[in-house]
């Protein structure tokens, strides 16, 4: 049976090992689970239902492929749950995009097992790439969305067939000319045109030129494309709501036309000609549009730039772009006032396109900061602005009143009593330790205490080696890459455990990080951060960490109040209402599962899990009704509040 020491120099330097949280328990599992001789080749971090373990949910734990089989241990337990599988037991695996993250099934001989991890496709698809190795029989294909879009090989063909029906249905109407499109349906779909153009017009103004309006124009015919199904041609009043939407982006027509043509509440008269002979540049955009053959990597070109965007500025404009495409694809297939079961599976499809997001390349430890200087006030601004935390602020705004008035001292020539920066941040899960560390960061930059600000966050995994001499190495490392910055150690209890008997090297981790901070003490600063008994154990255990941790920083879990304005943060990012029942049916499941709350609790983790079932659950129901309405897009009902045992709790 391999130690955890052995198991966890396995893990070095795989980059999803690097996120986990709660190592020590995910090593000791592994401990109990694999045999001498077996070698973990990947793994991803997640949300598990699995076969014995399935009465308990979804756990939070580590997926993990060996050269022989699949592991999964929990991560958030004392004592750590743990399940294998063996590869003749799998027949298959399959995943697809949720709102946010990627869910992928396991399809076993008896049942299937899921798998909710939040890391990018590439990562998911390397896994099961490894998995394969271990004698898996592995589709890599996302099966539901790939099974839609392998309809387009007959629709990808039906751009062409499109191009054909356009040009075949002959010259467009005289301006003036009454359209075949009833008035109130032509007037729907001018007000969702108008909407949808307004959004689009946001997202290019805050991304700038990144190549959005080229890739918002070859989504919008690939989406109506699958909208059309391939089989048949565009009726007047499709081809006129995809004129109304493309015209915009069209850098042939001039803003003052587009303007003019958005002005007023209903559809512009004397414009149907002019809308209606679009049809030949409708034509000129199938042509190029159509994405190639291999489709197994196949994502929208909107999404990727903007996902890429958000993660390098912070923002959140592929939710919004997302949404405005969906708000399209939805209209398109509703146009003519109905909706067939064709065409619902259809939506549901394009719904799992769109989510299916970019093919992100793996998350690095450092976590790269905006390049734009920010000044104090901005910084400060972004801390208040967090959902609670109220305690916290205040200690942050009392710690940046001390740290104006010792640099006035100094200036002044006046003597400063000594001041330390580096601090114990203790709490559950998910309440925001991480983000706050980042922010100090940079509010030490725009104090001048730190040149850059930057956050490198680490834990045992990254500090600790199994042999004599390797562990110094590995701090000075990790040292180094957070000099001028913030070195924030998740879990640092775990450097000091108080369960594995005989030589731990955390101890030498320790030793060593209280050396850098004197030897680097104007250069770096250091955030150690988890629960509340273990990280009091872990300064009381070396009077080195006694005499430097001198600020202390106390995370609460978000109460049902908290948790529901989280909620509401997200349904901004996208434009969702929610309505006074729903809202209610919200704050009782928020409340029920924050009375039976254990030092676990997801807390903000848990409100993305919620809000990411809603979403699902809302385009389920919305995908057949008809006729469409912004209010329909844009409502949460009671209907699509999930229950506790849907939760898997």
């Amino acid at each position: 049976m391999p130690s955890p020491e052995s198991i966890a120099e396995q893990l070095e330097g795989n980059s999803n090992w690097a996120l986990v949280s709660n190592k020590k328990n995910v090593l000791r599992g592994l401990a109990k689970l694999m045999d001498d001789g077996e070698t973990i080749v990947d793994l991803l971090d997640g949300l598990y239902r699995g076969l014995k373990l399935s009465s308990k949910g979804d756990l939070p734990g580590v997926l993990v492929a060996t050269d022989r089989r699949i592991l999964f241990v929990t991560s958030e337990l004392s004592r750590p749950l743990y399940e294998e599988i063996a590869p003749s037991e799998i027949r298959g695996i399959a995943y697809e995009r949720a709102f946010s993250s990627i869910v992928m099934t396991l399809r076993l001989k008896s049942s299937p097992v899921t798998f909710k991890t939040f890391d990018n496709r590439a990562a998911v698809t390397k896994f099961i790439d490894a998995a394969s190795a271990g004698g898996v029989t592995a589709p890599a294909r996302e099966e539901e969305t790939l099974r839609l879009l392998d309809e387009v090989s007959a629709t990808i063909k039906s751009l062409a067939k499109m191009n054909e029906a356009i040009g075949a249905e002959g010259a467009p109407p005289a301006e003036g000319e009454a359209p075949t499109v009833p008035e109130k349906r032509l007037r729907f779909l001018y007000r969702e045109a108008k909407k949808i153009h307004g959004t689009v017009t946001e997202l290019l103004e805050s991304a700038g030129d990144i190549g959005l309006r080229g890739a918002l124009t070859d989504d919008i015919i690939i989406l109506a494309s699958l909208c059309a199904g391939g089989e048949r041609a565009l009726a007047d009043d499709e081809l006129a709501f995809i004129a109304m939407v493309l015209m915009p982006l069209d850098e042939t027509v001039t803003g003052a036309s587009v303007k003019d043509f958005f002005a007023g509440d209903d559809f512009p008269a004397g414009w149907w000609g002019e809308i209606a002979g679009y049809r030949a540049r409708i034509a000129a955009h199938l042509r190029k549009a159509a994405p190639g053959q291999d489709l197994d990597g196949f994502s929208l070109k909107t999404m990727n730039l903007l996902e890429n965007f958000d993660r390098e500025k912070g923002t959140a404009l592929s939710d919004r772009a997302g949404s405005a495409l969906h708000t399209f694809a939805q209209c398109l297939t509703k146009a003519d006032g109905s909706v067939s079961p064709e065409e619902e599976e259809r939506l549901k499809g394009i719904y799992r396109l769109i989510t299916r997001g970019a093919a992100m390349s793996s998350t690095a430890v450092a976590v790269k900061e905006a390049e734009e200087e920010e000044t104090l006030d901005q910084v400060m601004e972004k801390i208040n602005a967090l959902v609670g935390m109220d305690k916290i602020k205040e200690q942050i705004a009392t710690l940046v009143n001390l740290i104006k008035v010792q640099k006035e001292r100094e200036e002044r020539k006046l003597p400063v009593t000594p001041l330390s920066l580096h601090a114990v941040f203790s709490g559950p899960p998910g309440t925001g330790k991480t983000t706050i560390a980042r922010l100090l960061g940079r509010v030490y930059r725009c104090l001048g205490l730190l040149k850059k600000g930057q956050l490198v966050e680490t834990d045992r995994a990254g500090l600790v080696a199994g042999y004599v001499g390797q562990t110094a190495i590995n701090v000075d490392s990790v040292v180094q890459k957070a000099l001028d910055g913030v070195l924030f150690i998740d879990e640092a209890y775990a450097l000091v455990p108080d369960e594995i008997g005989g030589k731990d090297f955390g101890h030498e981790a320790v030793n060593t990080i209280i050396k850098r901070m004197e030897d680097y003490r104007d250069r770096l600063v250091v955030i150690v951060a988890g629960y509340p008994d273990e990280m009091e154990r872990l300064i009381q255990s070396n009077p080195g960490l006694k005499s430097r941790f001198s600020r202390y920083f106390y995370f609460d879990h978000y109460p049902p109040e908290d948790l529901i304005r989280i909620f509401d943060s997200f349904c901004k990012n996208v434009q969702f209402r929610v309505e006074k029942d729903a809202r209610s049916a919200l704050f009782d499941l928020l409340k029920s599962l924050y009375e039976k709350r254990d030092r676990t609790f997801g807390n903000g983790r848990l409100v993305r899990n919620i809000f990411e079932k809603i979403v699902e659950r809302q385009a389920n129901r919305i995908a057949g009704i008809t006729p469409l309405t912004d209010e329909i897009l844009c409502s949460i009902t009671k209907e699509d509040i999930p229950v506790e045992s849907d939760m898997g709790m």
